[in-house]
């Protein structure tokens, strides 16, 4: 009877232990609350728009850059990391001009960052910023760490979109930049040239208001095209194949995927077999589709759970993105994913499947956004740990604020690995990233497509000069690493990699 009793007592003990701390809100304590709050007051007509982690200085420490949509009148805010997480708020200098015409120096762009990249290949952060819905500008960094300068640009081509991104698709060696049109059915591609700058390239087909993402889907080398309608309903989604020559193809439904049935999100390995996979959002479900490493797509409909929870549900329309990262470390890959109003954290739980994890995590399902800049993901305080920073209620309870969530899941082990690439692709656009157990190539832990694409918030974990990308390790303590670079195909390998470590991989070793 002592024993049934004792083990009924212990099985109620356990029954009510609270679950692993999952995220803790630092807003305050980090200086972000106080901070939003001063700006707000100082700008009242101010619309809060985007967030991004970037590492303005080029210190090591993710900066938070809060856009706004506001225009000249009503700035953005930036917040300078002291590496440990606590963030100080920065005097706009209202009295130097803004906006996508004057050139004085300014301490850090306004408007909404859409793409952070070192475009001239410096070693600076440089940043393609957008202005209200009318214009946008690319600022150069011409700072030092402590003294941060940024000037617009003369010499990019339409700069300003929705959705943009880089990558080489052209197989030339040099960086190409697109942007989705907000009034054609085109995606604009500019051809990156030897000794900097960009020219006006050829049209793309593609749908009004497109977003797009470049990745080798087909495993042939050449960088493909995702293409997805932004801000419309019903969404529409585009598979383009590169078929070299910049010809593009449409192989949506031969690639096993309708075209008029949603968007595509996101892009990563979900399954753990090395070939990319997408992330759609199809009404108010997220849909996965796994990839055979050629290209086709089959959907599993049933790979995400627990989203009966969530009390906020996809808008039905494009906004926003996903991305695949992993934030509890446990080497299976999570999904964080938003748009219109929501923002959802789906844990990875093996085997390609995932489960919605906010309420478990403490992290808020509502995005107080007016439409895809919900959120934004990095290591603000340099614990191996990614932390999050959400778009929330402001101080009056009206108003669009910022929260920051420190990541207190139970510590495992972690790598990151950062990329330099050749003369006119330094970001090393179009990479693979493998990780596999140390002496076991053949065991698959983490494969990445180095993906540079960008709509206002969530791309920020690539915000640093040298491209960086986080793999979780579990209980592993190493590891190896192979990198193969686009379009050169040079591999490069490390092996035995302690883990909790970050290491550099340069393409001209």
């Amino acid at each position: 009877m002592r024993v049934i009793l004792g083990l009924a007592i212990l099985g109620m003990l356990t029954a009510a232990r609270p679950p692993d701390k999952g995220f803790t809100d630092i807003t305050q304590e980090s200086g972000v609350g106080e901070g939003i709050a001063r700006h707000l007051s100082d700008f009242p007509k101010v619309w809060l728009s985007g967030l991004s982690l970037v590492d303005l200085g080029g210190e090591g420490a993710l900066d938070l850059h809060v856009g706004s949509h506001s225009g000249p009148a009503a700035p953005a805010a930036m917040f300078r990391n002291d590496g440990k997480g606590h963030f100080t708020y920065l005097d706009p200098k209202m009295s130097i001009p803004r906006g996508p015409r004057p050139t004085d120096p300014l301490p850090y762009p306004g408007g909404e960052i859409r793409l952070a990249w070192d475009i001239n290949g410096d070693g600076k952060l440089d940043l393609l910023c957008s202005w209200q819905d009318g214009g946008g500008a690319l600022y150069l960094n011409e700072g030092r760490p402590d003294a941060w300068s940024f000037r617009r640009s003369g010499d990019f081509l339409d700069p300003f979109s929705r959705g943009v991104a880089i990558g080489d698709l052209d197989g030339d060696g040099f960086v190409d930049y697109l942007a989705g049109s907000d009034h054609s059915d085109k995606v604009a591609l500019h051809l990156g040239r030897k000794g900097g700058g960009f020219e006006k390239g050829p049209s793309i087909p593609a749908l009004l208001e497109s977003g797009p993402i470049a990745v080798d889907l087909h495993g042939n080398g050449r960088l493909d095209l995702l293409v997805s309608q932004r801000g419309y309903n019903p969404t529409r989604r585009l598979i383009l194949r590169n078929d070299g020559g910049l010809k593009f193809t449409p192989v949506t439904r031969e690639a096993g995927l309708d075209e008029n049935g949603g968007s595509i999100h996101g892009v990563g390995d979900l399954n753990g077999d090395g070939f990319p996979d997408l992330i759609c959002l199809e009404g108010q479900k997220v849909v996965l589709y796994f990839n055979d490493g050629k290209g086709h797509f089959t959907a599993h409909p049933d790979a995400v759970t627990g989203t009966e929870r969530a009390k906020n549900k996809p808008h039905a329309t494009n906004w926003g993105g996903a991305v695949v990262t992993d934030l509890d470390n446990d080497g299976i890959p999570d999904i964080l994913i938003n748009g219109k109003h929501f923002f959802w954290i789906l844990r990875g739980t093996g085997n390609g499947t995932f489960t919605y994890a906010n309420d478990t995590w403490g992290i808020p399902d509502e995005a107080w956004s007016a439409v895809d800049e919900g959120f934004c993901f990095g290591d603000v305080n340099g614990d191996g740990m990614l932390d999050l920073v959400t778009c929330a209620k402001g101080p009056a309870g009206k108003e669009k604020g910022v929260t920051l969530f420190r990541n207190d899941l139970p510590r495992r082990h972690w790598l990151r690995v950062r990329l330099r690439g050749q003369a006119g692709n330094r970001a090393a656009a179009g990479a693979q990233i493998r990780i596999t157990a140390a002496g076991q190539p053949e065991k698959l832990l983490g494969y990445e497509p180095v993906a540079i694409w960008g709509r206002q918030s969530f791309h920020s974990y690539y915000g640093t000069a040298l491209t960086e990308r986080h793999f979780g390790l579990g209980d592993r303590e190493r590891v190896d690493v192979s990198v193969t670079f686009h379009p050169s195909g040079k591999r490069l390998e490390r092996k035995s990699i302690q883990a909790d470590t970050t290491i550099t991989l340069e393409e001209d070793q």
